[in-house]
């Protein structure tokens, strides 16, 4: 044994000694709904195994991000690599037990790391830092998104942002006419992925729908793509007639891939809502009442009960695939990959478990959960690691590890903790089986800019027994736009139009509210760039074209004024000052001499019962 890695095991085995000495008593956060002794001393168990699993890469290239797999070439030969997808499932993990300098050393990295372009590799070796597996996946770059948006949430802090806007705008390169994003580039095949996969259309609704909320300068982009992504959701790969996910769609043949693995419908419940659209959760009784013997595409069975150990106890859950005979593997292009067979999937049976939680079948939740920490390691440098599957059989991709993994580690925290990493949100109501409670109307719906084909509209927030997901927008009765916030933008208007709209608020088990009240506005005259309205407690602005060499300012305020005064550069020239002339209340005044291009910056000093104050500052192009 080399002295690094000595040093490194003695660190890991100090790590894991220490870690145990605090597990009795450590309370979980206020955040998460366990309360039962056994859910959380397996919840302390697992981040004992986390940290233990980051301290690994101390020294290394790669140092703050996590090994993904207790696996080892040989003895004393770990084999080094960590998986982009396992590093956000990490920092999730992290940040939900409150350990947030470690969240923090995961996402540095990451984001020290991520190509100026956007993406991630799906795999590194972290001793060296190079890459393992070369392919740029869209699924691992938006759950690094994801766990951005986790950590934004959670701690009120931006810095990961730019990181999680360049990573969507690289997957939306892949965007497809179905609406759908494929899958991103293959080494393998030099090529970009021939498919669009649910798993990773899934993955970006939500992400796109948060960012398009918080940042102004992406939310037409990231709405529309979010739009067309559920609508791929909805009409292309959702199954009604059997009320399930299929696994996605194959772009170069126009065909369904007729794969139907498991995670796509817990998934979909925790991103889409138990019911919306269609009626998502009956996905999850499709899962528990497959019951194909032997499990076959056209009769599948997900759940398992097998043996664990040497005694010949029995843990039940659910597998990958969808069969349980055994039977050569094979992958796209005709190679064996193993034999399939049953199997567990411990980290998709925590997807079932947080899903099922989220449909109010608490029971059933805590049941798979306590069915998990049965394969939960116990002492040394296993101590609170969960395996990836029990069997290690073929799930038609590849052949599952049967070691301790992040993810399947991960996701057991974040089920126990109830927390829904799609959302970035505790699931603190923990559903409500029979939910039929809306909730509140949206108030105070107003018109807060304006330009010839844009208006940007903002609202209070509806409140809800279990918790707000998300609101609806409306153009007359037309859906517009779906957000994650209280603000929206809405494009491709016409000029010189009048339009309605309103705003609705959603639920996870899908109950829409009552409308907000209407907000009537008519959209600004064709010509010129941000001289839409700028609206504020004390005055609505902006700028009008009057013809290619003349503008109007204007400014109404709220309350009367007995005098306002215009202060403008046209193209950073010399500041020119006036006081504007009052008409029926608007007060204007007229610039000249302009031509196309020219940019007037603009700002106002007003009177407002008696002081004086003076406006933020605004430009216009003509």
């Amino acid at each position: 044994m080399n002295m690094r890695r000595k040093v490194m095991k003695m660190r890991k085995l100090f790590s894991i000694l220490m870690t145990s000495l605090l597990v009795i008593g450590v309370a979980l956060p206020m955040g998460g709904k366990v309360s039962a002794d056994a859910a959380s001393d397996a919840s302390n168990r697992a981040l004992i195994w986390l940290k233990a699993q980051q301290d690994a890469t101390a020294g290394y290239a790669f140092e703050g991000l996590v090994d993904s797999f207790e696996d080892f070439w040989g003895p004393n030969n770990p084999k080094q690599i960590v998986y982009t997808y396992d590093q956000a499932v990490a920092a999730i993990a992290f940040i939900v037990k409150g350990e947030r300098t470690r969240a923090e050393q995961v996402l540095n990295k990451m984001r020290d790391i991520q190509d100026p372009s956007g993406f991630w590799l799906n795999s590194y070796w972290y001793n060296n830092g190079y890459g393992e597996e070369i392919r740029k996946h869209v699924g691992p770059v938006v759950w690094m998104a994801m766990a951005a948006m986790a950590y934004e949430k959670q701690y009120n802090d931006r810095r990961y942002r730019p990181m999680a806007l360049k990573a969507l705008d690289w997957s939306l390169q892949y965007k497809k006419a179905n609406g759908s994003i494929a899958g991103g580039w293959s080494a393998w095949s030099n090529s970009d992925e021939p498919w669009s996969s649910t798993e990773h259309n899934i993955d970006i609704y939500r992400v796109l729908q948060y960012y398009a909320s918080v940042d102004s300068s992406k939310a037409a982009t990231y709405n529309s793509a979010a739009t067309g992504v559920k609508t791929f959701l909805d009409n292309y790969v959702w199954d009604d007639s059997v009320k399930r996910f299929k696994g996605g769609w194959k772009n170069d043949t126009n065909l369904i891939d007729p794969k139907i693995p498991l995670d796509v419908n817990p998934w979909g419940v925790l991103a889409l809502g138990v019911s919306g659209t269609h009626n998502y959760g009956a996905s999850l009784t499709y899962v528990e009442n497959a019951s194909g013997t032997p499990g076959t595409l056209a009769n599948p069975r997900y759940k398992q009960t097998l043996t664990y150990n040497d005694a010949g106890n029995t843990l039940t859950g659910y597998d990958f695939d969808w069969t349980d005979e055994v039977l050569p593997a094979y992958d796209d292009n005709g190679n064996q990959i193993g034999n399939t067979g049953a199997d567990v999937w411990f980290e998709g049976s925590a997807f079932m478990s947080l899903a099922y939680y989220m449909q109010g079948n608490v029971s059933k939740a805590d049941a798979i959960n306590t069915e998990i920490i049965k394969k939960q390691g116990t002492s040394g440098a296993s101590l609170g690691g969960i395996p990836y599957s029990l069997k290690g059989t073929s799930n038609s991709y590849w052949v599952m590890a049967q070691q301790n993994c992040v993810s399947s580690t991960g996701w057991l925290i974040l089920s126990l903790h109830r927390f829904n990493p799609f959302t970035g949100q505790y699931l603190t109501g923990g559903g409500n089986t029979g939910d039929t409670t809306a909730p509140t109307a949206p108030a105070n719906l107003t018109v807060t800019s304006k330009t010839d084909t844009t208006v940007n509209l903002s609202w209070s927030a509806s409140t809800d027994n279990v918790g707000v997901t998300g609101y609806l927008v409306y153009r007359g009765t037309q859906q517009v736009a779906s957000v994650a916030d209280t603000t929206a933008t809405v494009t491709g208007l016409t000029p010189s139009t009048a339009y309605s709209f309103t705003v609705k608020a959603t639920d996870a088990a899908g109950n829409l509210s009552s409308a907000s009240n209407t907000a009537t506005v008519t959209t600004n005259p064709t010509g010129g760039s941000g001289g839409g309205d700028h609206v504020t407690a004390d005055f609505t602005a902006g700028v009008t074209r009057l013809s290619s060499t003349e503008a109007s300012i204007y400014i109404t305020p709220v309350t009367s004024a007995l005098y306002v005064d215009v202060h403008y550069k046209v193209n950073g020239g010399p500041q020119l000052n006036y006081r504007m002339i009052n008409s029926s209340g608007t007060w204007k005044q007229t610039v000249s001499g302009l031509s196309a291009g020219s940019s007037i910056e603009y700002w106002f000093t007003y009177e407002k019962s008696g002081p004086q104050y003076d406006s933020a500052h605004y430009t216009y192009v003509q």
